[in-house]
Order: structure tokens, then C-alpha cells, then sequence
């Protein structure tokens, strides 16, 4: 998968249940704004609060109701769980999958490719997903490297923004031309871009679907300079939506309509202090 990816928030109604009629909203928002692909219940997702039940019905749900290419999000501090979640998204006809690397236990780089390689057994395209500052782990390179010659393993959403991170991945694409890296960091994504990464799995993409599009297709025509134009002019966006995440998201997408402002615990909507923050940021991009 390629291009402009939203990590597309869940919406819950007031008594905390998946809002279907809202997600079916969000859907329609992102095929106007030509989203090239939608990760379900990752992170933005709230997927450690759904329970079995609920993310085999949002599987199917999306299958459904849109023709956007669809990546499941399949992460967990348990292989089997994660092996478990990968069936059920194969099962409701979703083949790409993303799994975050095991969270709380902290897993040595023995472990996480022990996990990885298990995961790539499955019918299932794994993208690999690195966030240490969620998980409390960091995904090395060389583990990376280790996993390309995992056919099933397709690419690596990572989101450590620093130079040397990108140029040590940059160099496994030469490794394996099919290897798909993705910018895990709206405010990075242009700099992510040089270095080789073919799209982006976005948390701005849920408020500004257009302007994450627009970017991620100048970085495919390596129009960096225009790319990184638009990319300044919402810095203060990208970087207060990712304050408490899906908390700025959902807030601003109840403001236009699109769902109500309801997060599941131990979530809890942002701050009066942040909303004002919000709004003076969003109104004046």
C-alpha cells in the first residue's frame, strides 16, 4: 500500500458502542478527498479498548461499505492474539495487515523477530510498525533486515523521524526493491520522503485528508520543495493533533459533524485549554 493513509479514528456513540452510521461518514469523507488506503483500529483507532467481537464487525463493516484498499491493524503484546486478529481479517477479506511491535513486555531484537516471522506464517501482508515511544521497544534496522527475506513481510510503517534512522531504512530498500517504507510522523513525512518512503499512515489525514493527499503525490513526483511548503504551512496542525491521540481528531471531526466527540476509557476528551489551542490553529490554516 502507498500513498495518502489514514489511520482512521473509531467513532463510538454516546453509549461508548461502535457508531457505524458515523464510520460510514468517514468513509464517504475520504473517498471525495481520493485517500489511497485506510488503516483500521490502530493506535488512532483506540484497537486496545474493541473487543473481539467489535473488530471482526469492523472488518466486515468496512469491507462492506468502501472500495478504499483497507490495512488492518493487528498489533498486541500476545503472537497468538496477533495471529488471532490476522484471521479475522483475512476472514472479512482484508489481506494487508499492520502489526506494532509487542507492547509493555518489552521483547528483546530476538524476540521481535521471533514474533514478526511467526506473524509472516499467515496468509497475511505484514507491515512491520515501530513507535517505541507507545511501546517501550525499538525495532532496529538490522532486525528489519534480518525479516526481508520474509516474503509476507512487505514494509515498515516507522514513525523515529531522526536522519540516521531514515538512512539506515533507506538502505534495506536497495535490499529489496518491493519493500514499502511509510511515515509513521505527519511533520516528517517530506524529510521521510527523500529518503524513500512511498506514502504515509496518517493521523491528519482524519481532519485534512486533502492537504496529506496533495503531499504524498508531489513526494511520489519528488516535488520536495512544494511537498515541504505545504507541509510547513500545517506544522501546528499536525503537531497538536498528535497531543493525546484520537483526542484532537475526534474533537475536531465532532465540530464538523462527522461523529460525536466520545472516546472510550482510559481515553477521556482533550482539555478546554487544548480546544481553544485547536481552534485558533485550525482556523488559521
Amino acid at each position: 500500500m502507498k500513498g495518502s493513509i489514514v489511520a482512521i479514528v473509531t467513532p463510538m456513540k454516546s453509549d461508548y458502542s461502535v457508531d457505524f452510521h458515523s464510520l460510514k461518514k468517514l468513509f464517504l469523507f475520504h473517498e471525495e478527498a481520493k485517500t489511497d488506503g485506510i488503516v483500521l483500529i490502530g493506535t488512532t483507532g483506540e484497537a486496545g479498548t474493541l473487543s473481539i467481537s467489535e473488530r471482526e464487525e469492523i472488518y466486515k463493516f468496512a469491507s462492506d461499505n468502501t472500495g478504499i484498499p483497507l490495512m488492518a491493524g493487528v498489533g498486541s503484546s500476545s503472537t497468538s492474539d496477533s495471529l488471532r486478529f490476522i484471521d479475522l481479517a483475512l476472514k472479512n477479506g482484508i489481506e494487508k495487515c499492520l502489526a506494532v511491535t509487542p507492547y509493555y513486555n518489552k521483547p528483546s531484537q530476538e524476540g521481535l523477530i521471533a514474533h514478526f516471522r511467526k506473524l509472516a506464517s499467515s496468509d497475511a501482508l505484514i507491515y512491520l510498525y515501530n513507535v517505541p515511544g507507545r511501546t517501550g521497544v525499538d525495532l532496529q534496522p538490522e532486525s528489519v533486515d534480518e525479516l526481508l527475506d520474509e516474503n509476507n513481510i512487505v514494509g515498515i510503517k516507522e514513525a523515529i523521524n531522526t536522519n540516521d534512522r531514515m538512512e539506515k531504512l533507506s538502505k534495506l530498500l536497495e535490499k529489496r526493491k518491493d519493500f514499502n517504507l511509510l511515515s509513521g510522523d505527519d511533520p516528517s513525512f517530506v524529510e521521510f520522503g527523500k529518503y524513500g518512503a512511498v506514502g504515509i499512515i496518517s493521523v491528519a489525514a482524519n481532519i485534512v485528508p486533502e492537504v496529506i493527499k496533495q503531499i504524498s503525490d508531489l513526494i511520489q513526483e519528488k516535488n520536495f520543495e512544494e511537498a515541504g511548503l505545504i507541509s510547513e504551512k500545517y506544522e501546528k496542525l499536525f503537531n497538536i493533533l498528535l497531543e493525546n491521540s484520537p483526542g484532537p481528531s475526534k474533537y475536531l471531526l465532532a465540530k464538523i459533524k462527522m461523529l460525536e466527540n466520545n472516546l472510550r476509557l482510559p481515553l477521556v476528551r482533550i482539555s478546554e485549554k487544548l480546544g481553544k489551542e485547536i481552534d485558533e490553529i485550525y482556523s488559521n490554516t
